[in-house]
């Protein structure tokens, strides 16, 4: 199901054709994540800028309020500085660290299963989820007790000690709705067997790889990790690689009533109640209307 969480709210519970792009080289042709969050071009301190003590043009002392959400921003942005995470593309390689980030963070009825997982990355090589490097034994590393480490991937052969630890993720599909509906979250039965004359999966359901629209099943962030800024971060980078790589139109998700702000600042607008009856219904849709400007 589409799930939404961000940084603050508590734990709530391939196939390519020839008309569109390569989806590897979608991610892995992308701009990679700055570094450091304070000069990634998405993630801006805009209150920053408003203070700028160079500009004697306008400018006033803040009040408490708005210098107390500048100490909290700058706090963020230190944090996700000391955390050096960055951004990979997800692969069937990653389903097993996907399974315990959904597990630490969801309640059991609104975790992706494993078989889900399986099927989203052999069909839609879009997802993408947001790493650190750690070793097990680094007690300075908050990573290095991350629920998610027992299943990471080496960084590279000549230090097998340091591994690739995922933090949140982002796992997506495609569909030629224009929101998401019941039929595009569903596995479809016998996926794994539909190149075969036996089986013919229901069209219908899961993913289409001809579909313009990027559908967000789940946004997650270790609890651990909440409240830093990360999934605003993983948020503004998927948009921003999608966007470039002019792979789909637009970007919907389904939102809880008490999300609509947080992903309405992200530039997702409101197009109603959701006719996805996914978990009792109650959904709001909500949609990014991509400006699809490539790199060049």
């Amino acid at each position: 199901m589409p799930r939404d969480l961000f940084e603050g709210r508590p734990a709530m519970g391939a196939e390519d054709d020839d008309t569109h792009p390569d989806h590897d080289d979608i991610l892995n042709g992308m701009p990679e994540l700055g570094r450091s969050a304070r000069v990634h071009p998405s993630y801006p301190s805009e209150h920053v800028e408003e203070l700028d003590p160079d500009d004697s043009s306008g400018y006033s002392t803040p009040d408490e309020e708005t210098k107390d959400k500048i100490a909290k921003d700058m706090e963020r942005q230190d944090a996700l500085s000391e955390m050096k995470p960055y951004p990979k593309g997800l692969t069937i390689s990653d389903v097993e660290s996907c399974v315990k980030l959904e597990d630490a963070t969801f309640p059991l009825q609104e975790r992706c299963s494993r078989e889900k997982f399986e099927y989203r990355f052999t069909k839609c090589q879009l997802s993408l989820g947001m790493y650190t490097s750690a070793t097990e034994d680094d007690s300075e590393s908050q990573a290095s007790s991350a629920p998610t480490i027992d299943t990471a991937q080496i960084v590279y052969s000549g230090a097998p000690e340091r591994k690739l630890v995922l933090l949140a993720h982002c796992v997506v599909t495609k569909t030629t709705n224009s929101t998401i509906m019941d039929a595009d979250m569903a596995l479809p039965p016998d996926w794994e067997e539909s190149g075969t004359l036996a089986h013919s999966p229901d069209p219908s359901l899961g993913h289409k790889e001809e579909g313009r629209t990027v559908c967000i099943h789940s946004l997650a962030v270790l609890p651990a990790y909440q409240g830093r800024g990360l999934g605003t971060m993983l948020m503004k980078a998927y948009i921003q690689r999608i966007e470039q790589s002019g792979a789909a139109d637009r970007i919907a998700l389904l939102a809880h009533d008490e999300l609509v702000n947080f992903y309405a600042k992200l530039g997702f607008e409101v197009k109603g109640p959701s006719k996805a009856t996914f978990g009792g219904g109650g959904w709001v849709d909500m949609v990014l209307e991509l400006k699809n400007q490539p790199l060049g």
